[in-house]
């Protein structure tokens, strides 16, 4: 089995340069793209089938985050079958051909609507294809100290315990996976954890323990709540080359500790001062991960100039539930005074100066620009519907209003061609569908659609584009099940 992977790639490659072109993929949008990569020698439209692994709390795995449909899974399958597994290899192939119709629908509608910035395979252009993964994904438990307020029990055990009242999810990883492990650390270049948190994952440090034996100069990085450091945690942040990943909702004490329930801002301020320093002195890097919400957005400029004044990254993450935290479900009001607002913010000399401040005011511009522009362009077309019609809305018109909203987005998003968006319209109303009659049989609960028919456009379409109709069946049967009754 060895050098399968690039005896695939190298017969393939003659082949691409001389037709590089796919299904509802054009040659002139794979060389524009190309351009626009950080490497444009690339010969692969996504590396991630060729470089990356992706497990999630249940075991499931896939080269990313938006292709966990019918996956593979630990302990059904070894690391080494999921790996060099037919799926695996079914979607190499697509993609050697410039086919992402399969599992890569969402990549695709950014590719041809030249939003390249958003194409989620441009991550996995860092690593070259290779027998073995250069990288793996893990979220190996839900184990986690606290009960942030737009959080779930499927990434907390805290909130699943205290919130939702349910038994503990029992994490299908165990000494088997580490130790299948060892056949793959020595290849790895990175190696990411995800949470609940993982400082308070047992399994973690074992695995810290083979990298230690196998790869000690491995990047690996962790993205914390920044709660957790200990002297066990410091030993190993001095064994190991280890980034971070710290989240930090407010920079006002109330307001974090409303949001991050039983975290004590203070503290989390120290740490961060010892991470900063740590990954300072070390050259290690230290993102800040930001989750806007009603509380908080006003500190949104605040943010920037905080890590631009400590040289560091910012992300700000997507919050869609729950509603009553969530943006994107306000009154148009609220949101041109949001988008106002933070439009109209000018940032100084002063917060320009760091190396990465251009980078970082950038990710705040799209935020702006982009995302809460849009939602905000989106409450005016719900408002349209007045009190009396809302009022009266019932199922069908729900379903009604929701499919037109959704082929609206379909056809102003991008610039694909008129059978992609058929097909893609298609597929999005037969899974709504079928989510709509999988909660029911399992529920007997009627207005799904009623339920949803107000949601961002571009939420959704993510959602249905990218996850199996079971899936979103188990999301939305936790989500809504209370709304409904």
């Amino acid at each position: 089995m060895k050098n399968l992977l690039l005896n695939i790639v190298s017969k393939a490659v003659g082949k691409l340069r001389n037709n590089p072109s796919g299904p509802e993929l054009p040659s002139e949008t794979i060389t524009s793209y190309n351009a626009a990569r950080s490497k444009p020698q690339a010969t692969h439209i996504c590396h991630a089938p060729f470089s990356n692994m992706y497990f999630n709390v249940h075991g499931d795995c896939a080269p990313c985050w938006l292709t966990f449909i019918e996956p593979d899974a630990y302990p059904k399958k070894s690391i080494r079958e999921i790996w060099f597994g037919e799926k695996y290899q079914s979607l190499r192939k697509n993609l050697l051909a410039y086919n992402l119709t399969d599992k890569c629908n969402v990549c695709l509608k950014n590719l041809q609507g030249g939003n390249y910035t958003s194409v989620l395979a441009r991550a996995y252009d860092v690593n070259e294809p290779a027998d073995y993964p250069s990288m793996l994904e893990l979220e190996l438990n839900n184990t986690c100290n606290l009960e942030c307020v737009m959080c779930i029990g499927e990434l907390s055990s805290s909130i699943r315990k205290n919130r939702e009242k349910l038994p503990p999810i029992r994490s299908p990883y165990d000494e088997a996976f580490v130790e299948q492990l060892e056949e793959f650390i020595p290849h790895l270049k990175e190696l990411r954890f995800n949470g609940g948190e993982p400082f308070l994952i047992g399994i973690v440090f074992k695995i810290f323990e083979k990298v230690e034996k196998l790869n000690p100069k491995l990047k690996i990085t962790i993205a914390t709540n920044g709660t957790v450091l200990n002297y066990k945690v410091k030993e190993w942040l001095g064994k190991l080359n280890i980034h971070i990943n710290l989240s930090i909702d407010s920079l006002t004490p109330n307001i974090y500790e409303t949001i991050r329930v039983n975290a004590h801002f203070d503290r989390l301020m120290e740490h961060f001062q010892f991470y900063h320093q740590y990954c300072k002195e070390n050259k290690r890097t230290l993102c800040i991960m930001v989750n806007p919400m009603r509380n908080n957005w006003h500190e949104m400029p605040e943010f920037i100039r905080f890590v631009n004044k400590h040289n560091v990254n910012i992300w700000f993450n997507t919050i869609h539930r729950p509603v009553e935290w969530s943006i994107w479900a306000l009154p148009v009001e609220e949101l041109e005074k949001i988008y106002t607002t933070l439009s109209n913010t000018v940032f100084s000399k002063e917060d320009r100066q760091a190396p990465l401040a251009a980078y970082n005011i950038g990710i705040y511009k799209n935020l702006v620009d982009v995302q809460f522009k849009n939602w905000w362009l989106e409450a005016i077309e719900r408002e349209k519907l007045d009190a009396t019609e809302v009022g009266n809305i019932d199922e069908a018109k729900a379903e009604k209003l929701l499919k037109e909203k959704l082929t609206k987005h379909v056809y102003l998003s991008s610039d694909e061609g008129e059978d992609q968006k058929k097909y893609r319209l298609q597929n999005l109303f037969s899974k709504l569908e079928d989510v709509r009659l999988l909660l029911k049989s399992r529920t007997e609960i009627a207005g799904f659609y009623l339920s949803i028919y107000q949601s961002p456009p571009d939420i959704l379409v993510k959602e249905f584009e990218s996850k199996a109709a079971n899936t979103l069946a188990d999301d939305y049967e936790k989500i809504y099940c209370n709304q409904l009754n």
